[in-house]
């Protein structure tokens, strides 16, 4: 997530005007209406040891309000925000956008105030009391396999619109054909670290935008950014530096990703 300093009251203006882009215009977008997909971002922010939670996977901010506030900004220019089963059943927060000037520009443009609610679980063992099923001004879509039993996809049918996948995994694309066939024109996946990695490994990430927080966690088993099996030096995705911008003690950078 510098190629000049930042003054931390601007944050909200300067930097999220420079970190992001307009859309519209940007040849990645061009490139994904070709491909006939979403364009597909990962947001995370991490430890300067590339830890994104400590080993006992504790829930707390890890990055400043400067780092919320682009989260919202990044969540507003999205249709969808993806999650896994595990991120829903440690945190549990319902994916909605806090700032109001951001939101009020979403709703201006006709969206809704938030963006669609997803999480990608093959058994639906999921949390059904927390705030991501009962916040009241969140879409929910839960993305399944035919691996949940009919009592739970009846159960979470009540909470969320369900859809459930006609296989025993879920694979990215089938994930992107679900919200593609519902408009969904940009995807924004917020973790954890598996399914980032299976994004990285189905090659469907088009940018990563991270935040280098000043932390070190540490820790064998402390999650990354992408968990998983790992990939190997001729397989590895290769990132394209688009941007880079310091504020305060934490770092914005936001990466293109090479095409294999």
């Amino acid at each position: 997530m510098p190629r000049r300093n930042i003054s931390e009251e601007n944050v909200s203006g300067t930097v999220a005007a420079c970190y992001i882009v307009r859309t519209h215009d940007h040849p990645l977008v061009a490139m994904q209406r070709k491909l006939n997909r979403p364009h597909v971002s990962i947001n995370m922010a991490m430890s300067a040891d590339g830890k994104v939670s400590t080993y006992k996977r504790e829930t707390f901010s890890l990055g400043s309000a400067k780092d919320r506030y682009l989260m919202d900004v990044l969540r507003a220019k999205s249709d969808a925000v993806v999650i896994g089963a595990r991120t829903l059943q440690l945190d549990g927060w319902a994916i909605r956008i806090r700032y109001a000037e951001i939101q009020k520009k979403r709703i201006e443009k006709g969206l809704t105030p938030h963006p669609l609610n997803v999480v990608l679980s093959t058994d639906l063992d999921l949390p059904a009391k927390r705030e991501f099923f009962t916040h009241r001004e969140t879409g929910k879509l839960i993305i399944t396999t035919r691996s949940a039993s009919a009592t739970r996809v009846r159960r979470f049918e009540k909470l969320a619109e369900v859809a459930v996948l006609p296989r025993k995994r879920i694979r990215p694309q089938d994930a992107l054909d679900v919200l593609s066939k519902r408009g969904a024109k940009r995807v924004l996946v917020e973790g954890g670290g598996p399914l980032n990695y299976a994004f990285f490994k189905a090659n469907l990430v088009d940018e990563i935008y991270i935040t280098v927080t000043p932390r070190i966690l540490g820790g064998t088993d402390a999650p990354t950014v992408a968990d998983g099996k790992g990939f190997l030096l001729d397989t590895h995705p290769r990132l394209e530096l688009v941007s880079s911008r310091r504020s305060g003690d934490e770092v914005f950078l936001r990466y293109r990703v090479a095409k294999r």
